[in-house]
């Protein structure tokens, strides 16, 4: 009943493809020891190659024994094993993240590492009915709309699976204890200083004995309708995101009025792929970032916008572009002498290297190019000072300061901008400007790149 149960829902929404490399996260409580159970018992119907991950928490001093206990059921099934420990309470404090927040964030960059290194198809996670209930509440009581009533997808990105997620706890605990599983008990899922825990123990049984017995099953029914329309929209969602993105010196970028003329509820959607491609932590996002996002995308305020992970988000000219954090450093110059690495005042690194120059040649990402014939050692990398001015042929000098306004480069931005000058006047302004005499031309035989790396 149970197993059929769970290929009904595998089947209908696809979890698997014969031969797929699975993933399991496995912590070693009921629901997840029940996940590598019926994964284990179905393996060779879908033809699966099963690996197990377990992520030591170190928030209790026994928590080793929930990994030798999770090692113990692999060895016995044959399952190859990776164990993973830190100190969630340690990366919580420093990144001002709640437990469960900094936890989850850890264990998902470790999944996604894993899938890369190991050519994984699915990762295998252990959410079940009670937790999907669990999480609507809590999004609506934290106000984030990450979602809305979605909640927990049965699948996400086509990588991120959950089998269990429409049978109930009460569903998982029967056909463990049938099986004659074992498993660990976690003493933090009983600690009322966590939300999740109030809503598991205090509000569902007030809602269940109060107003509706059947919530859960409730919830079921429209949770499963929800991820069917889930799917399609959110397949549309990626149709666009690729149509409507670009590479911009290695930044993710939005076309602008291709953006502004989609419903709201996809640009939200676009906003989270966005996301995800840029490596901005999606746990952190909310409803407070995505509100900024439309108010910058409407011209309501001028940006920019703030997003976790040291990323914001600005608008240019026809675009909006998602970027590491840009920090103002105060004004420095440093003599360029000869070819090599300069490590500047925000940490980045200049690289300085010369080449022969041919007509195949590609300009790399995050790089100026010059003709070596005019720009010859030394040379100064510096910071915008007033009154700095660029020549403009048949028009003589133009302040700096108008080249930007032309460019739409907004003011938080233009201190960070990185000036090239050579025998007292400014030859080049980052990605945006290059004295006409040392430009590349067909005539160039050699030529000096400068590249962030």
């Amino acid at each position: 009943m149970f197993l059929n149960m769970v290929k009904r829902y595998i089947e209908k929404f696809q979890l698997f493809q014969k031969g797929d490399r699975v993933l399991l996260g496995i912590s070693g409580g009921l629901d997840s020891v029940t996940l590598l159970e019926t994964l284990y018992l179905l393996k060779k119907e879908y033809n699966l190659s099963l690996f197990v991950s377990h992520y030591d928490h170190k928030i209790r001093k026994d928590s080793y024994k929930d990994a030798l206990f999770v090692y113990q059921l692999c060895k016995e099934r044959k399952i190859p094993f990776f164990y993973t420990a830190s100190s969630v309470p340690t990366y919580a404090k420093r990144e001002g993240l709640s437990l469960e927040m900094a936890g989850r964030e850890l264990r998902y960059n470790l999944w996604y590492y894993l899938v890369k290194k190991y050519d994984f198809q699915k990762i295998a996670l252990a959410h079940h009915l009670d937790d999907l209930a669990e999480e609507i509440f809590m999004k609506f009581i934290k106000g984030t709309g990450k979602r809305g009533l979605a909640g927990i997808p049965i699948k996400r990105e086509d990588l991120i699976v959950r089998p269990l997620l429409f049978v109930t706890k009460e569903e998982i605990k029967k056909f463990a204890l049938e099986r004659g599983l074992t498993w660990r008990e976690d003493e933090t899922n009983k600690d009322l200083r966590f939300l999740r825990n109030k809503i598991r123990h205090i509000l569902i049984p007030f809602l269940e004995n109060n107003f509706n017995k059947k919530i859960k099953e409730n919830i079921r029914k429209t949770a499963f309708l929800i991820a069917e329309e889930e799917e399609l929209i959110e397949e549309l969602a990626k149709s666009k995101f690729e149509e409507i993105k670009f590479s911009l010196e290695g930044d993710i970028a939005l076309k602008l009025h291709e953006l502004k003329q989609l419903h709201p509820s996809m640009r939200r959607r676009i906003y989270f792929l966005t996301f995800k491609s840029a490596g901005i932590p999606l746990f952190r996002i909310s409803y407070s970032h995505l509100e900024s996002l439309e108010n910058l995308i409407t011209k309501k305020t001028k940006g920019p916008v703030y997003l976790p992970g040291n990323f914001l988000a600005y608008r240019g000219p026809g675009y909006v572009i998602f970027t590491k954090k840009l920090f103002s450093f105060p004004y420095f110059e440093m003599a360029i002498p000869e070819e090599g690495e300069y490590t500047l005042p925000n940490k980045q690194v200049l690289k300085v290297s010369k080449a022969l120059y041919t007509k195949d040649f590609v300009k790399p990402e995050k790089s100026m190019c010059f003709s070596a014939e005019k720009l010859v050692f030394p040379f100064i990398v510096r910071r915008k000072k007033p009154g700095d001015k660029i020549y403009i042929p048949s028009l003589g000098h133009k302040k700096l300061k108008k080249l930007f306004l032309e460019k739409g480069i907004p003011r938080y931005l233009r201190e960070d901008v990185l000036l090239i000058e050579h025998q007292g006047k400014i030859v080049g302004v980052w990605n945006l400007y290059i004295h006409p005499e040392y430009e590349i031309t067909d005539k160039t035989k050699e030529i000096i790149i400068l590249r962030i790396v």
